[in-house]
């Protein structure tokens, strides 16, 4: 009885260290084949230009069984566009430029270089050959209810050459000639645009070398009036 007990007591703390220790990875989104096309900007529809400078994207990666070994960074927008129809975002599309890409925990180290240009290889997201991503919105649906976002927007993500479609939550406000766009944390299947390295379905790869297959990216983009 006390053998028993004690080892309920062990996996009752595991278990807690466990759930303390799991990284936050916002909303799972699934991805599913790009069928659409990107919404169509109407003759009524007013055009905002996307604040490159003041816009961004946070990413985060994982490996798979080491709790709490995360890596976080960021990337920038190239160009972008936001389209309102009366008093709701309609269509829209913007670029990622994924040659930016950045660390934050490790920045300043040398690590960080050693990170990034592994990321930067086909290895990863083979930047030299597709440089560039981007996101078509083909619809806008309001929530209703919700204290944490105010959209649903699916459109066509397109990167590595691999496009899929993706439904994201998002904040939206539109008001003084100016349009905030901001998808809280939210998490996709990087190998589903082809990014296979050190992936979970890898068999016989040691526990210390696999890599989740969960890409976390958070985008906060800021619009002005055209």
């Amino acid at each position: 009885m006390k053998i028993a007990l004690k080892f309920f007591t062990l996996l009752t703390l595991f278990t807690v260290v466990f759930a303390c220790s799991s990284p936050d990875k916002g909303e799972k989104v699934n991805a599913e084949e790009a069928t659409e096309e990107a919404a169509e900007v109407t003759a009524e529809a007013v055009t905002y230009t996307v604040n490159t400078e003041a816009s961004t994207i946070n990413w985060k990666g994982y490996k798979k069984f080491d709790i709490g070994d995360e890596h976080t960074g960021t990337l920038k927008l190239s160009e972008g566009s936001l389209s309102v129809t009366g008093d709701q975002l309609t269509a829209g599309e913007f670029k990622i430029d994924m040659t930016s890409m950045e660390s934050i925990d490790l920045a300043g180290t040398e690590g960080a270089a050693k990170l990034v240009g592994h990321l930067h290889s086909p290895d990863f997201f083979s930047t030299e050959e597709y440089p560039t991503a981007t996101f078509a919105i083909t619809g806008v649906e309001a929530v209703e209810g919700s204290a944490d976002v105010t959209h649903n927007i699916t459109g066509n993500l397109t990167m590595r050459g691999e496009t899929k479609q993706i439904t994201i939550p998002a904040n939206v406000s539109i008001a003084d000639g100016k349009i905030t766009a901001v998808a809280p944390e939210f998490t996709i299947d990087r190998t589903q645009w082809g990014v296979e390295y050190g992936n979970e379905g890898i068999v016989g790869l040691a526990k210390d070398k696999v890599i989740s297959n969960d890409l976390t990216l958070k985008i906060m983009l800021n619009a002005g009036a055209s």
